[in-house]
Protein backbone atom coordinates (compact mmCIF):
# COMPACT_ATOMS: atom_id res chain seq x y z
CA UNK A 1 0.00 0.00 0.00
CA UNK A 2 3.03 2.29 0.27
CA UNK A 3 2.57 3.07 3.96
CA UNK A 4 2.68 1.20 7.23
CA UNK A 5 -0.37 1.33 9.43
CA UNK A 6 0.51 3.06 12.72
CA UNK A 7 0.76 0.76 15.70
CA UNK A 8 -2.14 2.14 17.68
CA UNK A 9 -4.40 2.06 14.60
CA UNK A 10 -3.54 -1.64 14.31
CA UNK A 11 -4.35 -1.99 18.01
CA UNK A 12 -7.73 -0.34 17.45
CA UNK A 13 -8.57 -2.58 14.50
CA UNK A 14 -7.80 -5.67 16.57
CA UNK A 15 -10.06 -4.73 19.47
CA UNK A 16 -12.72 -7.35 19.93
CA UNK A 17 -15.59 -4.93 20.50
CA UNK A 18 -15.15 -3.03 17.21
CA UNK A 19 -14.96 -6.05 14.92
CA UNK A 20 -18.05 -6.09 12.70
CA UNK A 21 -20.38 -9.07 13.03
CA UNK A 22 -19.94 -11.99 10.67
CA UNK A 23 -23.40 -11.78 9.19
CA UNK A 24 -23.33 -15.13 7.44
CA UNK A 25 -24.08 -18.78 7.97
CA UNK A 26 -20.97 -20.81 8.75
CA UNK A 27 -19.53 -21.78 5.36
CA UNK A 28 -18.65 -25.28 6.57
CA UNK A 29 -22.13 -26.49 5.70
CA UNK A 30 -24.07 -23.85 3.78
CA UNK A 31 -21.59 -23.20 1.00
CA UNK A 32 -20.51 -26.81 0.73
CA UNK A 33 -24.17 -27.77 0.39
CA UNK A 34 -24.64 -25.61 -2.69
CA UNK A 35 -25.07 -26.97 -6.17
CA UNK A 36 -21.59 -27.15 -7.81
CA UNK A 37 -23.13 -25.32 -10.77
CA UNK A 38 -22.99 -22.02 -8.92
CA UNK A 39 -20.99 -22.55 -5.70
CA UNK A 40 -18.08 -20.53 -7.14
CA UNK A 41 -20.45 -17.69 -8.02
CA UNK A 42 -21.91 -17.63 -4.52
CA UNK A 43 -18.50 -17.55 -2.85
CA UNK A 44 -16.75 -15.07 -5.12
CA UNK A 45 -19.61 -12.73 -6.04
CA UNK A 46 -22.51 -12.92 -3.62
CA UNK A 47 -20.59 -13.23 -0.33
CA UNK A 48 -18.33 -10.17 -0.78
CA UNK A 49 -21.18 -8.10 -2.22
CA UNK A 50 -23.32 -8.92 0.81
CA UNK A 51 -20.44 -8.14 3.17
CA UNK A 52 -20.02 -4.66 1.72
CA UNK A 53 -23.75 -3.96 1.52
CA UNK A 54 -24.57 -4.81 5.14
CA UNK A 55 -21.38 -3.44 6.75
CA UNK A 56 -20.31 -6.79 8.12
CA UNK A 57 -17.18 -8.89 7.84
CA UNK A 58 -16.87 -12.33 6.28
CA UNK A 59 -13.45 -13.74 7.18
CA UNK A 60 -11.02 -11.32 5.49
CA UNK A 61 -13.65 -9.56 3.39
CA UNK A 62 -14.36 -5.99 4.50
CA UNK A 63 -12.74 -6.47 7.91
CA UNK A 64 -10.40 -3.43 8.12
CA UNK A 65 -11.01 0.28 8.68
CA UNK A 66 -13.92 1.23 6.47
CA UNK A 67 -16.57 3.86 5.86
CA UNK A 68 -19.47 1.47 5.15
CA UNK A 69 -20.21 3.33 1.94
CA UNK A 70 -21.72 0.15 0.55
CA UNK A 71 -24.30 0.08 3.32
CA UNK A 72 -25.21 3.74 2.69
CA UNK A 73 -25.63 3.22 -1.06
CA UNK A 74 -27.68 0.04 -0.58
CA UNK A 75 -29.99 1.67 1.98
CA UNK A 76 -30.62 4.63 -0.32
CA UNK A 77 -31.22 2.33 -3.30
CA UNK A 78 -33.84 0.43 -1.30
CA UNK A 79 -35.69 3.65 -0.44
CA UNK A 80 -35.60 4.86 -4.05
CA UNK A 81 -36.99 1.57 -5.38
CA UNK A 82 -39.65 1.17 -2.72
CA UNK A 83 -40.76 4.79 -2.97
CA UNK A 84 -42.65 6.76 -0.38
CA UNK A 85 -46.15 5.47 -1.06
CA UNK A 86 -47.81 2.17 -1.98
CA UNK A 87 -50.84 2.39 -4.27
CA UNK A 88 -53.24 -0.46 -5.04
CA UNK A 89 -55.34 -0.34 -8.22
CA UNK A 90 -58.13 -2.70 -9.28
CA UNK A 91 -61.59 -3.66 -8.06
CA UNK A 92 -62.82 -1.51 -5.19
CA UNK A 93 -63.56 -4.36 -2.77
CA UNK A 94 -60.29 -6.14 -3.50
CA UNK A 95 -58.24 -2.94 -3.13
CA UNK A 96 -60.05 -2.11 0.10
CA UNK A 97 -59.33 -5.57 1.45
CA UNK A 98 -55.65 -5.37 0.55
CA UNK A 99 -54.93 -1.76 1.51
CA UNK A 100 -57.11 -1.26 4.56
CA UNK A 101 -57.20 -4.71 6.17
CA UNK A 102 -54.51 -7.09 4.99
CA UNK A 103 -51.58 -4.73 4.36
CA UNK A 104 -51.46 -3.02 7.80
CA UNK A 105 -52.23 -6.27 9.61
CA UNK A 106 -49.26 -8.20 8.15
CA UNK A 107 -46.90 -5.20 8.04
CA UNK A 108 -46.71 -5.29 4.25
CA UNK A 109 -44.86 -1.99 4.03
CA UNK A 110 -42.04 -3.22 6.28
CA UNK A 111 -42.00 -6.59 4.51
CA UNK A 112 -41.60 -4.92 1.12
CA UNK A 113 -38.65 -2.87 2.32
CA UNK A 114 -36.91 -5.92 3.80
CA UNK A 115 -37.50 -7.96 0.63
CA UNK A 116 -36.03 -5.23 -1.59
CA UNK A 117 -33.14 -4.88 0.87
CA UNK A 118 -32.31 -8.61 0.61
CA UNK A 119 -32.70 -8.48 -3.17
CA UNK A 120 -30.22 -5.62 -3.51
CA UNK A 121 -27.74 -7.33 -1.18
CA UNK A 122 -27.62 -10.76 -2.80
CA UNK A 123 -29.28 -10.19 -6.17
CA UNK A 124 -32.14 -12.57 -5.33
CA UNK A 125 -34.63 -12.96 -2.49
CA UNK A 126 -37.10 -15.78 -1.85
CA UNK A 127 -40.57 -14.51 -0.93
CA UNK A 128 -43.04 -17.04 0.40
CA UNK A 129 -46.59 -16.95 1.70
CA UNK A 130 -47.40 -18.64 4.98
CA UNK A 131 -50.93 -19.56 5.97
CA UNK A 132 -51.65 -19.91 9.68
CA UNK A 133 -54.28 -22.10 11.32
CA UNK A 134 -56.84 -19.27 11.09
CA UNK A 135 -56.47 -19.07 7.32
CA UNK A 136 -54.56 -15.78 7.34
CA UNK A 137 -51.78 -15.35 4.76
CA UNK A 138 -48.66 -13.36 5.47
CA UNK A 139 -45.48 -12.89 3.39
CA UNK A 140 -41.91 -13.65 4.53
CA UNK A 141 -38.65 -12.62 2.81
CA UNK A 142 -35.66 -14.97 3.07
CA UNK A 143 -32.10 -13.91 2.29
CA UNK A 144 -30.14 -15.80 -0.34
CA UNK A 145 -27.81 -17.48 2.19
CA UNK A 146 -30.76 -18.95 4.08
CA UNK A 147 -32.19 -21.21 1.39
CA UNK A 148 -31.38 -23.76 -1.29
CA UNK A 149 -33.52 -23.57 -4.41
CA UNK A 150 -34.13 -25.46 -7.64
CA UNK A 151 -35.87 -23.65 -10.50
CA UNK A 152 -37.00 -24.40 -14.01
CA UNK A 153 -35.88 -22.56 -17.14
CA UNK A 154 -38.12 -19.55 -16.52
CA UNK A 155 -37.21 -19.16 -12.87
CA UNK A 156 -40.25 -20.85 -11.31
CA UNK A 157 -39.44 -22.56 -8.01
CA UNK A 158 -39.80 -26.35 -8.15
CA UNK A 159 -38.05 -27.17 -4.86
CA UNK A 160 -36.80 -24.98 -2.02
CA UNK A 161 -35.34 -25.60 1.43
CA UNK A 162 -35.60 -22.66 3.82
CA UNK A 163 -33.75 -22.32 7.11
CA UNK A 164 -36.03 -20.28 9.31
CA UNK A 165 -34.66 -18.16 12.11
CA UNK A 166 -34.58 -19.04 15.80
CA UNK A 167 -37.67 -21.01 16.73
CA UNK A 168 -37.21 -21.31 20.45
CA UNK A 169 -34.42 -21.13 23.02
CA UNK A 170 -34.48 -23.15 26.22
CA UNK A 171 -32.06 -22.76 29.09
CA UNK A 172 -31.41 -25.65 31.46
CA UNK A 173 -28.50 -24.11 33.34
CA UNK A 174 -25.69 -21.64 32.90
CA UNK A 175 -23.86 -24.18 30.70
CA UNK A 176 -26.71 -25.69 28.68
CA UNK A 177 -28.63 -23.43 26.30
CA UNK A 178 -30.41 -25.08 23.39
CA UNK A 179 -31.76 -23.27 20.35
CA UNK A 180 -33.58 -24.72 17.38
CA UNK A 181 -33.80 -24.44 13.61
CA UNK A 182 -37.11 -24.84 11.84
CA UNK A 183 -36.25 -26.25 8.41
CA UNK A 184 -38.95 -26.02 5.76
CA UNK A 185 -38.91 -27.78 2.39
CA UNK A 186 -41.50 -27.05 -0.28
CA UNK A 187 -41.62 -29.34 -3.31
CA UNK A 188 -43.84 -31.25 -5.72
CA UNK A 189 -44.48 -34.84 -4.69
CA UNK A 190 -44.75 -37.89 -6.96
CA UNK A 191 -48.34 -36.89 -7.84
CA UNK A 192 -47.15 -33.37 -8.84
CA UNK A 193 -49.00 -31.88 -5.90
CA UNK A 194 -47.36 -28.97 -4.01
CA UNK A 195 -46.31 -30.14 -0.56
CA UNK A 196 -44.30 -29.01 2.44
CA UNK A 197 -42.44 -30.83 5.19
CA UNK A 198 -41.09 -29.23 8.37
CA UNK A 199 -38.19 -30.48 10.48
CA UNK A 200 -36.83 -29.22 13.79
CA UNK A 201 -33.09 -29.41 14.53
CA UNK A 202 -31.00 -28.34 17.51
CA UNK A 203 -28.66 -25.49 16.62
CA UNK A 204 -24.92 -26.08 16.73
CA UNK A 205 -21.99 -23.71 16.47
CA UNK A 206 -21.60 -20.41 18.30
CA UNK A 207 -23.62 -17.20 18.23
CA UNK A 208 -23.15 -15.46 14.91
CA UNK A 209 -21.66 -18.60 13.35
CA UNK A 210 -24.51 -21.06 13.60
CA UNK A 211 -24.00 -24.21 11.58
CA UNK A 212 -26.94 -25.17 9.40
CA UNK A 213 -28.38 -28.65 9.78
CA UNK A 214 -27.90 -31.09 6.95
CA UNK A 215 -30.76 -31.02 4.50
CA UNK A 216 -30.98 -34.80 4.34
CA UNK A 217 -30.84 -35.42 8.08
CA UNK A 218 -34.00 -36.41 9.95
CA UNK A 219 -35.59 -33.91 12.29
CA UNK A 220 -36.39 -34.46 15.94
CA UNK A 221 -39.53 -36.50 16.57
CA UNK A 222 -42.40 -34.50 17.96
CA UNK A 223 -42.38 -36.61 21.11
CA UNK A 224 -38.79 -35.59 21.78
CA UNK A 225 -39.42 -31.84 21.54
CA UNK A 226 -39.83 -29.61 24.60
CA UNK A 227 -43.40 -28.69 25.43
CA UNK A 228 -42.79 -25.03 24.63
CA UNK A 229 -41.61 -25.94 21.12
CA UNK A 230 -44.69 -28.12 20.62
CA UNK A 231 -46.88 -25.20 21.68
CA UNK A 232 -45.24 -22.88 19.15
CA UNK A 233 -45.71 -25.43 16.38
CA UNK A 234 -49.37 -25.89 17.28
CA UNK A 235 -49.94 -22.13 17.16
CA UNK A 236 -48.40 -22.07 13.69
CA UNK A 237 -50.45 -25.06 12.59
CA UNK A 238 -47.28 -27.04 11.79
CA UNK A 239 -46.87 -30.82 11.90
CA UNK A 240 -43.22 -31.89 11.87
CA UNK A 241 -41.68 -34.73 9.81
CA UNK A 242 -44.91 -35.14 7.87
CA UNK A 243 -45.71 -34.34 4.26
CA UNK A 244 -48.51 -31.79 4.15
CA UNK A 245 -50.34 -30.47 1.09
CA UNK A 246 -49.86 -26.78 0.37
CA UNK A 247 -53.08 -24.78 -0.09
CA UNK A 248 -51.73 -22.38 -2.69
CA UNK A 249 -52.99 -22.15 -6.25
CA UNK A 250 -49.87 -20.44 -7.62
CA UNK A 251 -47.33 -23.26 -7.36
CA UNK A 252 -45.49 -23.59 -4.06
CA UNK A 253 -46.44 -20.13 -2.83
CA UNK A 254 -42.79 -19.07 -3.26
CA UNK A 255 -41.44 -16.56 -5.76
CA UNK A 256 -37.90 -15.41 -6.50
CA UNK A 257 -37.48 -11.65 -6.84
CA UNK A 258 -34.40 -10.97 -8.95
CA UNK A 259 -32.64 -7.64 -9.19
CA UNK A 260 -31.65 -8.26 -12.82
CA UNK A 261 -33.35 -10.29 -15.54
CA UNK A 262 -30.31 -12.50 -16.08
CA UNK A 263 -27.08 -13.51 -14.34
CA UNK A 264 -23.89 -11.91 -15.62
CA UNK A 265 -21.55 -14.70 -14.47
CA UNK A 266 -23.28 -18.05 -14.94
CA UNK A 267 -25.32 -18.50 -18.14
CA UNK A 268 -28.68 -20.06 -17.40
CA UNK A 269 -28.54 -19.38 -13.66
CA UNK A 270 -31.89 -17.93 -12.59
CA UNK A 271 -30.41 -15.60 -9.97
CA UNK A 272 -29.98 -11.83 -10.29
CA UNK A 273 -26.79 -9.82 -9.86
CA UNK A 274 -26.20 -8.10 -6.50
CA UNK A 275 -26.19 -4.31 -6.37
CA UNK A 276 -22.40 -4.18 -6.01
CA UNK A 277 -21.57 -6.65 -8.74
CA UNK A 278 -18.65 -5.09 -10.62
CA UNK A 279 -17.79 -2.38 -8.08
CA UNK A 280 -16.01 -4.35 -5.35
CA UNK A 281 -12.63 -2.91 -6.34
CA UNK A 282 -14.04 0.62 -6.17
CA UNK A 283 -15.52 -0.02 -2.71
CA UNK A 284 -12.15 -1.33 -1.58
CA UNK A 285 -10.53 1.80 -3.04
CA UNK A 286 -12.79 4.03 -0.93
CA UNK A 287 -11.79 2.13 2.21
CA UNK A 288 -8.14 2.44 1.17
CA UNK A 289 -8.46 6.21 0.76
CA UNK A 290 -10.16 6.38 4.16
CA UNK A 291 -7.36 4.31 5.76
CA UNK A 292 -4.74 6.54 4.13
CA UNK A 293 -6.40 9.69 5.41
CA UNK A 294 -6.43 8.25 8.94
CA UNK A 295 -2.74 7.48 8.64
CA UNK A 296 -2.05 11.04 7.50
CA UNK A 297 -3.96 12.42 10.47
CA UNK A 298 -2.02 10.21 12.87
CA UNK A 299 1.37 11.03 11.34
CA UNK A 300 0.37 14.67 11.00
CA UNK A 301 0.56 15.32 14.76
CA UNK A 302 3.54 17.42 15.76
CA UNK A 303 6.80 15.50 16.29
CA UNK A 304 10.31 16.49 17.35
CA UNK A 305 13.45 14.78 16.00
CA UNK A 306 16.85 14.65 17.69
CA UNK A 307 19.92 12.38 17.16
CA UNK A 308 20.07 9.42 19.56
CA UNK A 309 23.72 10.10 20.49
CA UNK A 310 22.68 13.37 22.15
CA UNK A 311 20.15 11.73 24.44
CA UNK A 312 22.93 11.20 27.01
CA UNK A 313 23.61 14.91 27.30
CA UNK A 314 19.89 15.58 27.49
CA UNK A 315 19.53 13.01 30.26
CA UNK A 316 22.46 14.54 32.18
CA UNK A 317 20.91 17.96 31.80
CA UNK A 318 17.63 16.68 33.17
CA UNK A 319 19.37 15.01 36.09
CA UNK A 320 21.14 18.26 37.01
CA UNK A 321 17.74 19.93 37.10
CA UNK A 322 16.44 17.25 39.50
CA UNK A 323 14.17 15.48 37.02
CA UNK A 324 15.34 12.06 38.18
CA UNK A 325 12.09 10.25 37.40
CA UNK A 326 12.04 11.50 33.82
CA UNK A 327 15.76 10.77 33.49
CA UNK A 328 15.29 7.18 34.62
CA UNK A 329 12.50 6.71 32.08
CA UNK A 330 14.73 8.09 29.34
CA UNK A 331 17.50 5.75 30.46
CA UNK A 332 15.21 2.77 30.25
CA UNK A 333 14.17 3.79 26.76
CA UNK A 334 17.71 4.35 25.41
CA UNK A 335 19.75 1.49 26.86
CA UNK A 336 20.70 0.19 23.44
CA UNK A 337 21.89 3.36 21.75
CA UNK A 338 25.58 3.99 20.95
CA UNK A 339 27.58 7.20 20.59
CA UNK A 340 28.01 6.57 16.89
CA UNK A 341 24.27 6.21 16.28
CA UNK A 342 23.18 9.04 13.99
CA UNK A 343 19.65 7.73 13.36
CA UNK A 344 16.74 9.94 14.35
CA UNK A 345 14.08 9.28 16.95
CA UNK A 346 10.93 11.10 18.07
CA UNK A 347 11.21 12.78 21.46
CA UNK A 348 9.49 15.70 23.13
CA UNK A 349 12.13 17.95 24.77
CA UNK A 350 13.21 21.57 25.06
CA UNK A 351 16.65 20.92 26.59
CA UNK A 352 20.22 21.06 25.30
CA UNK A 353 20.47 24.36 23.44
CA UNK A 354 23.63 23.18 21.64
CA UNK A 355 21.60 20.64 19.74
CA UNK A 356 18.14 22.12 19.21
CA UNK A 357 15.47 19.54 18.32
CA UNK A 358 13.94 19.67 14.84
CA UNK A 359 10.12 19.93 14.72
CA UNK A 360 8.42 17.94 11.98
CA UNK A 361 4.83 18.38 10.77
CA UNK A 362 3.58 16.04 8.05
CA UNK A 363 1.18 17.54 5.57
CA UNK A 364 -2.42 16.32 5.96
CA UNK A 365 -3.57 16.14 2.35
CA UNK A 366 -7.26 16.77 2.98
CA UNK A 367 -8.05 18.29 -0.44
CA UNK A 368 -6.34 15.47 -2.31
CA UNK A 369 -8.17 12.85 -0.27
CA UNK A 370 -11.49 14.60 -0.80
CA UNK A 371 -10.92 14.64 -4.55
CA UNK A 372 -10.11 10.92 -4.65
CA UNK A 373 -13.00 10.09 -2.34
CA UNK A 374 -15.59 11.97 -4.41
CA UNK A 375 -14.21 10.53 -7.66
CA UNK A 376 -14.61 6.96 -6.38
CA UNK A 377 -18.07 7.71 -4.99
CA UNK A 378 -19.29 9.03 -8.32
CA UNK A 379 -17.96 5.96 -10.12
CA UNK A 380 -19.52 3.53 -7.64
CA UNK A 381 -22.96 5.15 -7.68
CA UNK A 382 -22.96 5.45 -11.48
CA UNK A 383 -21.94 1.80 -11.90
CA UNK A 384 -24.84 0.84 -9.61
CA UNK A 385 -27.21 2.66 -11.95
CA UNK A 386 -27.95 5.87 -10.05
CA UNK A 387 -27.12 9.52 -10.49
CA UNK A 388 -24.44 10.44 -7.89
CA UNK A 389 -26.53 13.33 -6.52
CA UNK A 390 -29.55 11.03 -6.09
CA UNK A 391 -27.62 9.01 -3.50
CA UNK A 392 -25.16 11.59 -2.14
CA UNK A 393 -26.48 15.17 -2.45
CA UNK A 394 -23.14 16.58 -1.28
CA UNK A 395 -21.61 15.56 -4.63
CA UNK A 396 -23.10 18.66 -6.29
CA UNK A 397 -20.70 20.46 -8.63
CA UNK A 398 -19.67 24.00 -7.84
CA UNK A 399 -21.10 25.29 -11.13
CA UNK A 400 -24.82 25.82 -11.57
CA UNK A 401 -26.61 23.38 -13.86
CA UNK A 402 -29.56 23.95 -16.12
CA UNK A 403 -32.81 22.06 -15.60
CA UNK A 404 -32.03 20.01 -18.73
CA UNK A 405 -28.64 18.95 -17.33
CA UNK A 406 -30.16 17.99 -13.99
CA UNK A 407 -32.92 16.01 -15.71
CA UNK A 408 -30.36 14.18 -17.87
CA UNK A 409 -28.49 13.06 -14.75
CA UNK A 410 -31.63 12.05 -12.90
CA UNK A 411 -32.83 10.00 -15.88
CA UNK A 412 -30.24 7.35 -14.98
CA UNK A 413 -31.78 6.93 -11.52
CA UNK A 414 -35.29 6.93 -12.94
CA UNK A 415 -34.41 4.25 -15.50
CA UNK A 416 -32.87 2.04 -12.81
CA UNK A 417 -35.87 2.42 -10.50
CA UNK A 418 -38.32 1.70 -13.33
CA UNK A 419 -36.32 -1.39 -14.34
CA UNK A 420 -36.51 -2.71 -10.78
CA UNK A 421 -40.26 -2.01 -10.67
CA UNK A 422 -40.84 -3.87 -13.94
CA UNK A 423 -38.94 -6.86 -12.55
CA UNK A 424 -40.56 -7.20 -9.13
CA UNK A 425 -44.10 -5.86 -9.56
CA UNK A 426 -45.35 -8.90 -11.54
CA UNK A 427 -44.14 -11.11 -8.67
CA UNK A 428 -45.82 -8.88 -6.08
CA UNK A 429 -49.07 -8.96 -8.05
CA UNK A 430 -48.96 -12.75 -8.23
CA UNK A 431 -48.61 -12.83 -4.46
CA UNK A 432 -51.52 -10.39 -4.02
CA UNK A 433 -53.68 -12.52 -6.32
CA UNK A 434 -52.88 -15.55 -4.14
CA UNK A 435 -53.76 -13.62 -0.98
CA UNK A 436 -57.15 -12.64 -2.44
CA UNK A 437 -57.78 -16.21 -3.61
CA UNK A 438 -57.00 -17.60 -0.15
CA UNK A 439 -59.38 -15.00 1.33
CA UNK A 440 -62.16 -16.19 -0.99
CA UNK A 441 -62.34 -12.98 -3.02
CA UNK A 442 -62.77 -12.95 -6.81
CA UNK A 443 -61.70 -9.34 -7.39
CA UNK A 444 -58.29 -8.18 -8.57
CA UNK A 445 -55.78 -5.79 -7.03
CA UNK A 446 -52.40 -4.72 -8.33
CA UNK A 447 -49.65 -2.71 -6.71
CA UNK A 448 -48.19 0.48 -8.14
CA UNK A 449 -44.90 1.63 -6.66
CA UNK A 450 -44.08 5.34 -6.63
CA UNK A 451 -42.09 6.48 -9.62
CA UNK A 452 -38.78 8.26 -9.00
CA UNK A 453 -39.13 12.01 -9.43
CA UNK A 454 -35.80 13.79 -9.73
CA UNK A 455 -37.26 17.21 -10.49
CA UNK A 456 -40.90 17.30 -9.38
CA UNK A 457 -41.52 20.87 -10.56
CA UNK A 458 -40.25 20.16 -14.07
CA UNK A 459 -42.26 16.93 -14.26
CA UNK A 460 -45.49 18.59 -13.08
CA UNK A 461 -45.03 21.42 -15.57
CA UNK A 462 -44.61 18.89 -18.37
CA UNK A 463 -47.81 17.07 -17.34
CA UNK A 464 -49.77 20.33 -17.28
CA UNK A 465 -48.49 21.28 -20.74
CA UNK A 466 -49.51 17.87 -22.09
CA UNK A 467 -52.99 18.28 -20.58
CA UNK A 468 -53.46 21.76 -22.03
CA UNK A 469 -52.32 20.45 -25.42
CA UNK A 470 -54.97 17.74 -25.23
CA UNK A 471 -52.45 14.90 -25.17
CA UNK A 472 -53.54 13.31 -21.86
CA UNK A 473 -56.93 13.23 -20.10
CA UNK A 474 -57.63 15.16 -16.92
CA UNK A 475 -57.86 11.98 -14.81
CA UNK A 476 -54.37 10.91 -15.86
CA UNK A 477 -52.92 14.35 -15.11
CA UNK A 478 -54.47 14.55 -11.64
CA UNK A 479 -53.41 10.99 -10.81
CA UNK A 480 -49.78 11.46 -11.85
CA UNK A 481 -49.30 14.89 -10.29
CA UNK A 482 -50.74 13.82 -6.93
CA UNK A 483 -49.47 10.21 -7.04
CA UNK A 484 -52.80 8.66 -6.08
CA UNK A 485 -54.80 5.60 -7.12
CA UNK A 486 -57.57 5.54 -9.72
CA UNK A 487 -60.23 5.41 -7.00
CA UNK A 488 -58.68 8.35 -5.14
CA UNK A 489 -58.47 10.27 -8.43
CA UNK A 490 -62.21 9.87 -9.03
CA UNK A 491 -62.94 11.07 -5.49
CA UNK A 492 -60.49 13.93 -5.95
CA UNK A 493 -62.16 15.14 -9.17
CA UNK A 494 -65.63 14.81 -7.64
CA UNK A 495 -64.60 17.08 -4.76
CA UNK A 496 -63.07 19.58 -7.19
CA UNK A 497 -66.32 19.63 -9.15
CA UNK A 498 -68.34 20.24 -6.00
CA UNK A 499 -66.05 23.11 -4.96
CA UNK A 500 -66.20 24.68 -8.41
CA UNK A 501 -69.99 24.54 -8.37
CA UNK A 502 -70.10 26.07 -4.87
CA UNK A 503 -67.72 28.88 -5.92
CA UNK A 504 -69.37 29.52 -9.23
CA UNK A 505 -66.51 27.97 -11.18
CA UNK A 506 -64.27 30.94 -10.55
CA UNK A 507 -61.32 29.83 -8.45
CA UNK A 508 -60.39 26.23 -9.14
CA UNK A 509 -61.12 25.64 -12.79
CA UNK A 510 -59.02 23.65 -15.25
CA UNK A 511 -56.94 26.59 -16.41
CA UNK A 512 -56.08 27.69 -12.89
CA UNK A 513 -55.03 24.19 -11.87
CA UNK A 514 -53.26 23.18 -15.05
CA UNK A 515 -51.38 26.32 -16.05
CA UNK A 516 -53.17 29.47 -14.93
CA UNK A 517 -54.16 32.39 -17.09
CA UNK A 518 -57.48 33.71 -18.35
Amino acid sequence: MGFKTPEYLEHYLNKEWRKPPENFVDCSLYYTGLDPFFIDYMNKVVRPCMAYSCGSADSLINSGAKMNIGYSIKSTAVKLIKGDKLIFDGDDLACQKISETWSPKVGFDAFLESAIDYMEMGGTVAVKLNKDRFGRCYPVATRIDRFYVTTDDVGEVVDIVLFNSLLYSERYSAKINRSYWLVEERYYNASRKPCVIYKVHIKSGIAGKEILPSVDSAGIDEAGLPEQVKSILRKKGIAVNKETALPFRDGLGVWLWRRTANNSCVPGLTLGDPLFYGVLDLLWSVDTVFSGSLTDVILGSGKVLVPKKYLQSIRDDLRRQGANDLSSRLLAMTDNFSDSDDSLVYIYTEHDKDFPPVPVQFDIRSEQYRGMFEMYLRQIVSHCGFAPTSVFPFLQDASNKTATEVTAEENLTRATVQSAHQTIMPMINRMLAEVLYQAGMTGKAKIRLSDYIGNALLRDENIRENYLAGLIPKEEAVQRINNISAKETAEYLAKLKEQQAAQGGGLFNDKDYFGGGE
